[in-house]
């Protein structure tokens, strides 16, 4: 039987929704994925303090923000709406279920450290208010460019490299073997995001999209949600949770899980394919 990240997919929701147990040959599928990726990432270099860690992300944050890719170029200056749908849907199923699996890291941390994670939690679901959650902005700019808004839809359209995307998260905060795996990853993507996102908002007044705020939101609150990850790196630190290697490890994994369902979604949109055949994403 050849397994998926689509499959995986279903049973991470059907643990969260359910309480399902996952199935011991889809959680050795999703091990071996982990471990190729921790393999092909691998940095020579190894960061043993937080001084040092620091250094090191700095220094990789100035390298990937340092100039727009193509495939951003691309998005930010001569995508079209069609494409764009494409585009949005290869991240529906993390837009859709944008930062639930998150409450499941938070008792696997110190009290110290699960405040910055709180903060980042409260501006992920609107503080509150259901109608500026990210979910609900995301709802918004599907129905704006009239696409469904169920997650069972998108699910049976995402491709390998959108799948894993989302498993990604869900490894992190619910079977990484240390939380130190999720503390590197969020500060990474927290940080890239208000770059990242700039070709979408670019984008976005180009083509008059009114459910921009999905977007334009994370480039404002994630410029505090990257702080908000240095203080959870820190808090752990002080607590002696931090395993610098493995917030490292998060890093280069995530980046390269970030990258591929990217870049593949650009190729995708620019093929005028709505449902490609399944990539390889493991």
């Amino acid at each position: 039987m050849t397994l998926s990240h689509k499959q995986l997919f279903r049973a991470n929701r059907a643990l969260i929704d359910h309480l399902q147990p996952i199935e011991p040959a889809l959680l050795a599928f999703e091990q071996r994925w982990i471990d190729r990726l921790v393999v092909r990432t691998q940095t020579p270099e190894q960061p043993a303090t937080l001084v040092q860690w620091r250094r090191m992300f700095d220094a990789l944050m100035a390298q990937d923000t340092a100039e727009e890719s193509p495939s951003a170029r691309y998005v930010a200056q001569s995508m079209t709406r069609e494409q764009f749908k494409c585009l949005v849907q290869a991240f529906a199923l993390d837009g859709l279920t944008e930062a639930q699996v998150f409450y499941h890291l938070m008792p696997r941390l110190s009290l110290e450290a699960q405040m910055p994670m709180l903060r980042m939690l409260l501006d992920e679901f609107g503080c509150g208010n259901l109608k500026r959650s990210h979910t609900t902005l995301y709802k918004a700019l599907l129905s704006e460019l009239g696409m469904p808004t169920d997650l069972e839809s998108h699910i049976e359209a995402t491709n390998e490299a959108g799948c894993a995307f989302a498993n990604l998260f869900c490894w992190l905060a619910m079977r990484a073997d240390d939380p130190s795996w999720f503390a590197g990853m969020i500060t990474y993507f927290e940080t890239l995001v208000p770059t990242a996102f700039g070709c979408y908002t670019a984008l976005c007044e180009r083509l008059e999209i009114q459910a921009h705020h999905y977007y334009s939101e994370h480039v404002h609150i994630d410029v505090f949600h990257a702080k908000e990850g240095q203080r959870l790196l820190k808090a752990m630190a002080n607590g002696g949770e931090l395993d610098c290697a493995k917030a490292w490890h998060g890093v280069c994994v995530g980046r390269a899980v970030i990258d591929q369902a990217f870049e593949q979604a650009v190729r995708q949109a620019r093929a005028g394919s709505a449902h490609p055949e399944v990539a390889d994403a493991r």
